[in-house]
């Protein structure tokens, strides 16, 4: 191994667990702040979130917290244990090591969990019509068994050796991530427009349409910094650079982070609709604005 390759070996993986601790300040921040909203809600409105979100949430958190406290130890293995150089190099580059196999492992449980959520906020937008879901369900499925394949790989592959062998895997697995994530907002987006103009035939007021277009425009944000990171490892592998393993070692924290950003943007929400009154409407327009605002609720919760 030249100095420069492994100058660059060495180099990438402090750089992953810099970024990684850094980002993983802000979501620790944001994420929270989501349930202190979500507590508060529920003391407030009697209500509780639904479970399945927020249990998702809380397995999201502890897989990205287990993927930093692993990070930290392989860079301490590296550099403390083995003293850097080259038999630091060499642990790093052998993907068959029990944290290697545990920090990919973690991704893939990150990514699942993110996918879910996309999945479950599709359902719930569309009134739960188990119909719409078939099709990301199955994408789930196939994302399952190649992130099982991948792990499988790892366990048996040199980084070298996983460029040109498993790349077919790496491949569907991020595929089927931006399928999921690309078919779902897409659906949300045409269900969400097409409340908006019944609301507004209704109504005969642009209100309605403007509070379920703040709903697209919170899904729509916090859904590109997901498709983008995925995007990036997709591109960076297939071009065989690097820097793909940074990506997809900061990918966990980083979809944690678009996760937690829309439950927080909607807290926020909920906060501002229990200490501000409303002003006087016309009773049309009142019905109008009260049913749009409901299912902006449910919506919002749903997520």
């Amino acid at each position: 191994m030249s100095s420069s390759s492994l100058s660059t070996v060495l180099a990438s993986v402090i750089t992953e667990a810099v970024l990684e601790l850094s980002l993983y300040g802000a979501f620790a921040v944001i994420f929270s702040a989501v349930v202190y909203l979500f507590w508060a809600r529920a003391l407030i409105s009697k209500d509780r979130p639904i479970f399945f979100v927020f249990l998702a949430l809380v397995i999201l958190f502890l897989s990205i917290t287990a993927h930093l406290i692993n990070a930290i130890y392989m860079l301490y293995l590296g550099f403390a244990h083995f003293g850097g150089g080259i038999p630091a190099a060499e642990l790093y580059l052998s993907l068959s090591a029990p944290t290697t196999l545990a920090h990919i492992s973690l991704v893939e449980v990150a990514t699942f969990i993110t996918d879910s959520l996309v999945i479950h906020r599709l359902y719930v937008v569309w009134s739960y019509n188990r119909r719409v879901v078939i099709f990301p369900l199955i994408i789930v499925l196939c994302q399952i068994v190649s992130g099982i394949h991948i792990i499988y790989d790892f366990s048996r592959e040199t980084l070298f050796d996983f460029y040109s062998l498993s790349n077919p895997w790496v491949t569907s697995s991020l595929v089927s991530s931006l399928l999921i994530s690309g078919y779902s907002s897409g659906m949300i987006m045409y269900k969400i427009l097409m409340m908006a103009r019944s609301f507004r035939r209704i109504s005969g007021s642009a209100n309605g349409k403007y509070h379920l277009r703040k709903v697209l425009v919170i899904i729509i944000e916090s859904s590109l910094l997901q498709t983008a990171m995925t995007v990036g490892i997709l591109v960076s592998f297939q071009i065989g650079l690097l820097v793909q393993s940074v990506l997809t070692a900061l990918s966990p924290v980083v979809f944690g982070i678009s996760v937690v950003l829309i439950h927080a943007r909607v807290g926020l929400g909920w906060a501002k609709d229990n200490y501000t009154e409303p002003m006087p409407t016309p009773i049309a327009l009142s019905v109008s604005l009260a049913t749009s605002r409901s299912e902006e609720r449910d919506l919002e919760r749903g997520k």
